[in-house]
């Protein structure tokens, strides 16, 4: 044979529907011709996933006919040829399917035939709109036989490359229970579902869908949490074609209901802390409540979910919401190796089209057009980590936000101080507010994350609350003190005034210019205290030099030197009071800081 085959007869030959003689002449030509054998695959790979193709093969009328004039001859059905039929035979059955169906009507009383592996139309439930849906795809293969017979034969070796034409589609259990991971800095929530699967003995198809979400296909995972050693997770394949869709290949020694767990990353969930306190009247111990708001941008809806929240930064190399909205789950087509043992190969539109993973795995797809690694989360400080379980469930619908509270103490310990230092605050005093995140002060179980603070106190026996002030904190280990900022005091003023200025002991050099000299200056400090509490106050002086030496008027207060060039009093002023203060600061200039030295 001088030309190449045609694609009718090389589907007579793979389907002994030639004579002998064609099919001797067939089989010699294709023993030479490697186009010819090359084109016999690609047929092959067309019937392996017919249901994925299916309308695109044309089969000639007289093809169909000669079937089913064959099939009119009287013969018995013998079930052990069944299993010697390879596995994308069944898929070419169903390119026959009118010949087949006439086959079963068709054949004579006399033959023997089993009860259909699958009964019944294909049911087929779709999850309107968007977000997950899935589907148990149960079966894997089309052909008669008694079920009975087929179990007492064991599961065939030899996995279905594709969902048969005439599957079963079961709509997948609503999630038992969810668990959503949010790390805020990255962008990033490690969603884990469980469900409930109902297995059938043998293989199974699990399809599932993300449709209009931000969930990475490249970080799916399902794993059976009952009848490990029994249940074994072939592979994820990405059919051609179909966007936003995965088939897990699953075979299963056991029949029932089997609890599995599916993991995997998206994004467009982010949470943000915040706290509110009521200081005692006595304003010695505070309430603080914490609050965790959680938005959900996801587009998907999660129900009873529990919420554990990352503090701290994480490293990201990919960004899931772009991973999400690839056009293909691993990008444009090549070929690539598993991150297990087995190679595999893509198609035009993604899909794996020879060999099968091991495992279940995150790919690491390469080729000559591009390189996809797998994700890597890094950690910038181990210690600076933590994992911050929101307790309960809570439903959290997409495009929403929700307040989940996190934690509620009592009669925590405070202290209030006033500080004023007019070099970094201006001519006002603020108000701070300090507490440890320890046990002596009913806190100290968890770290408490970056957010904003809001604190109020209570006005009056009839528990009104008056707004004292707010502002924002970082993250807060165990054991560890805080002060909060809460902004101007408006009832404590404090305000300075320069009495006198003069300088003395003045030092020449040769030429009898000035070389150094001494600067006195004296201040009167006045603090006033309207509140209806005693007060705790900080005053932070400045004097503009390292050189200086510093006396007080009163008795009763000190002084202490804060750093090089600054001095700070501390004193208490009684409620509704006002104190007034004096100090002399004598500061050295030139050659007169020598003597300052010296002294």
């Amino acid at each position: 044979m001088k030309r190449h085959l045609t694609e009718e007869e090389l589907i007579e030959y793979q389907f002994k529907l030639a004579s002998e003689v064609q099919t001797a002449e067939i089989g010699g030509h294709l023993a030479e011709c490697g186009q010819c054998r090359g084109e016999l695959e690609r047929l092959k790979g067309k019937f392996a996933s017919l249901d994925l193709l299916r309308g695109q093969i044309k089969v000639p009328e007289d093809l169909i006919s000669r079937v089913v004039e064959q099939a009119g001859q009287p013969r018995r059905v013998k079930l052990a040829a069944y299993r010697k039929i390879p596995v994308w035979a069944g898929a070419a059955a169903a390119v026959l399917v009118v010949g087949l169906l006439l086959i079963v009507t068709n054949l004579p009383k006399d033959v023997e035939y089993g009860e259909p592996f699958v009964k019944g139309p294909p049911i087929e439930i779709e999850k309107k709109g968007s977000g997950i849906g899935s589907k148990l795809v149960r079966g894997g293969g089309f052909g008669m036989g008694r079920m009975s017979d087929l179990v007492e034969s064991g599961i065939s070796e030899q996995a279905p490359f594709a969902p048969a034409s005439a599957i079963e589609l079961v709509t997948l259990p609503r999630r038992d229970n969810v668990q959503l991971t949010i790390y805020n800095s990255a962008d990033l929530t490690l969603v884990r579902e469980r469900r409930n699967l109902t297995m059938k003995r043998g293989w199974n198809w699990l399809q599932f869908m993300w449709a209009n979400t931000l969930i990475d296909p490249t970080s799916l995972s399902l794993e059976p949490l009952e009848q490990g050693d029994k249940i074994d997770i072939q592979q994820l394949v990405f059919p051609a074609r179909l966007r936003e869709l995965g088939r897990w290949l699953i075979r299963s020694e056991v029949s029932g209901q089997v609890p599995f767990e599916i993991t995997y990353l998206t994004s467009g969930l982010s949470w943000r802390a915040f706290y509110m306190g009521t200081l005692a009247q006595d304003e010695k111990t505070m309430q603080m409540k914490g609050y965790v708001r959680v938005g959900n941008n996801s587009g998907e809806e999660y129900e009873k979910a529990q919420t554990r929240l990352i503090v701290g930064k994480v490293h990201i190399l990919d960004e899931i919401a772009n991973l999400a909205k690839r056009r293909y789950a691993h990008g444009r087509p090549g070929v690539g190796i598993a991150k297990g043992e087995v190679a595999f190969e893509t198609d035009a539109f993604g899909m794996v089209t020879n060999g099968a993973a091991t495992g279940l795995v995150t790919w690491n797809f390469s080729s000559r057009l591009g390189t996809l690694q797998p994700k890597e989360i890094k950690k910038e400080g181990l210690s600076e980590y933590f994992l911050y379980t929101i307790e309960g469930t809570e439903t959290i619908p997409d495009k929403w936000g929700k307040r989940l509270l996190s934690f509620e103490a009592e009669d925590i310990e405070v202290e209030s101080l006033y500080k004023y230092d007019e070099e970094r605050w201006g001519p006002q005093t603020i108000r701070f507010l300090s507490f440890a995140n320890d046990e002596e002060h009913n806190l100290g179980e968890t770290p408490i994350p970056n957010g904003n603070v809001k604190i109020y106190s209570q006005a009056d026996d009839a528990e009104l609350l008056s707004y004292v002030g707010g502002t924002g904190v970082k993250y807060i280990p165990v054991d560890e003190e805080v002060e909060l900022n809460l902004g101007p005091a408006r009832l404590v003023t404090v305000e300075p005034k320069l009495m006198a200025f003069e300088t003395e002991n003045y030092e020449f050099d040769r030429d009898k210019d000035i070389a150094g000299w001494d600067e006195i200056r004296t201040w009167k400090i006045e603090i006033t205290n309207t509140r209806e509490l005693p007060i705790e106050i900080e005053i932070t002086r400045g004097f503009g030099t390292a050189y200086w030496t510093l006396q007080l008027d009163a008795q009763d207060v000190d002084y202490k030197k804060h750093d090089a060039t600054h001095g700070r009093f501390e004193l208490k002023l009684e409620p509704r009071t006002k104190r007034t203060l004096r100090y002399t600061v004598t500061t050295y200039h030139g050659e007169r800081e020598n003597d300052w030295r010296n002294n």
